[in-house]
């Protein structure tokens, strides 16, 4: 079985609170009211665009505010159906982004990060300066690595040879040299 979907009107008080430089302070909008039918599962990009279409609000950089009766920020969502507004519509309100709050550059002013930024950049400065006098040494460290590699290769070879040949010049004589002690 399906869910009934049901319509129900929301009222909304509408105050534009951006500021237009066309328009003067002294001349901003008055409150209007609005009324809109949505359903539970209607979502918010829905509904903002329905508000946007309505009031006809095309500057993208506009927020939209929604305040219950008792002046708290409520989410714009489907779930505005389940709350009796009849007596007292929300407020809507529609500010410019960063109006009401002036956004601060971020800033790592702190002493103790610095300092601790500080000994890493000196640590690492430290350490690719030992690098770079390893460096100029380390050729010649690798050729001497590689030669004594090899004379040792040269030894074990010529111990392995001189084996081969002991073995090569071994003859049988057909019977025990000695005569075994039983």
């Amino acid at each position: 079985m399906m869910a009934v979907v049901t319509k129900k009107e929301i009222r909304f008080i509408v105050r534009r609170l951006y500021h237009n430089e066309l328009v003067p302070d002294d001349m901003l909008f008055p409150d209007e009211t609005l009324t809109l039918e949505m359903t539970e599962e209607d979502k918010s990009s829905e509904i903002s665009h329905l508000i946007k279409s309505n009031l006809q609000l095309h500057n993208p950089d506009l927020i939209i505010r929604v305040r219950n009766s008792r002046d708290c920020f409520i989410p714009l969502n489907g779930k505005m159906v389940l709350i009796d507004n009849d007596d007292r519509p929300f407020t809507l309100e529609i500010v410019q982004r960063f109006q009401t709050v002036e956004p601060k550059p971020n800033s790592l002013e702190l002493s103790q990060y610095a300092e601790s930024l500080k000994l890493k950049i000196l640590l690492i400065q430290e350490r690719l300066n030992q690098i770079e006098s390893c460096m100029e040494n380390m050729m010649e460290k690798r050729q001497d690595k590689v030669q004594q590699e090899i004379s040792k290769l040269e030894n074990t070879v010529n111990f392995i040879k001189k084996r081969m040949e002991d073995a090569e010049t071994i003859e049988w004589k057909g019977m025990f040299v000695k005569n075994p002690l039983w």
